[in-house]
């Protein structure tokens, strides 16, 4: 069952001073405590609670919901149990490490943030930067990515924002190599397309961004050798050949065909190679 939207059920208003709580979740879950960045509590003392909650604040998270998601494998009476303890440690948490008692509140059926909370994230942040499309915004989107969402955690739940962040986060690297090859800033396409290959060895789309930044900085035998590269992976990962463009492509480059840019400075050709 989905999460019901805040705005329908009746929250219990506590009445007190705006609260902020700040979460990470790209790479390693952490929250912005009194003493700076912290784990927070265990996932059985709230944990898990916390992390549903942080990665979408204006939903209700339903005992049923949290149930399906978290226990679905105890009967009621166990599952009344469970969310009980992840409540209160949840709690226990928030009003020692963060100085915030009264930030989660019990709602029809479920659990939410007070009113008075205002929640802020990097996966909210890197969403916004990269439905900005700018180039300068996704260079800041780029940055704040500091892993996959919630890295080395495999629950259920978490497969679908996993999927997400990562698919944004490559067309996000995609976009940024395009723009800087327009701009003929090769370098700064480069380090993007290998940051793709990185997250997805067999991106044939990186790869010919790579094989022709090395051409146009008169790097032919790099692009051939990223070519050779990729074939030996798709080849002995998943039984196929590159595709017809990439084929071509590297046909071309070992033809000379690509044109050299007089703007290949040797600046480029040096920050290039550090970049392989």
């Amino acid at each position: 069952m989905n999460a019901t939207p805040l705005s329908l059920a009746k929250t219990r208003v506590y009445k007190s001073e705006s609260i902020s709580l700040r979460f990470r979740f790209l790479g390693r879950f952490s929250i912005l405590a009194r003493e700076g960045w912290h784990s927070g509590p265990s996932l059985k003392k709230g944990g898990d609670l916390l992390r549903y909650l942080g990665t979408y604040p204006r939903r209700i998270a339903t005992k049923d919901e949290l149930a399906n998601k978290f226990w679905p494998e105890l009967d009621a009476d166990a599952v009344a149990h469970r969310i009980h303890l992840a409540a209160s440690g949840a709690r226990a948490y928030l009003r020692q490490h963060v100085g915030a008692p009264n930030a989660l509140v019990s709602v029809v059926g479920g659990y939410a943030w007070s009113v008075d909370v205002k929640i802020w994230s990097d996966i909210e942040e890197f969403f916004t930067l990269c439905r900005e499309g700018s180039r300068r915004s996704l260079e800041e989107a780029v940055v704040i990515y500091g892993g996959d969402f919630l890295t080395g955690e495999t629950a259920d739940w978490l497969q679908p924002m996993q999927i997400r962040c990562a698919s944004i986060y490559a067309c996000a690297l995609e976009t940024l190599a395009r723009y800087a090859e327009a701009d003929r800033d090769f370098p700064t396409a480069l380090n993007a397309a290998f940051k793709l290959l990185e997250s997805e060895r067999g991106h044939e789309g990186a790869t010919r961004l790579i094989m022709r930044c090395f051409a146009a900085l008169g790097q032919r035998e790099r692009a051939e050798r990223q070519f050779a590269t990729l074939g030996q992976y798709l080849r002995g990962r998943l039984g196929v050949e590159p595709s017809k463009e990439t084929t071509a492509l590297a046909r071309e480059i070992r033809l000379g065909q690509i044109p050299l840019p007089e703007e290949a400075t040797d600046r480029m050709r040096r920050v290039s190679g550090e970049l392989a």
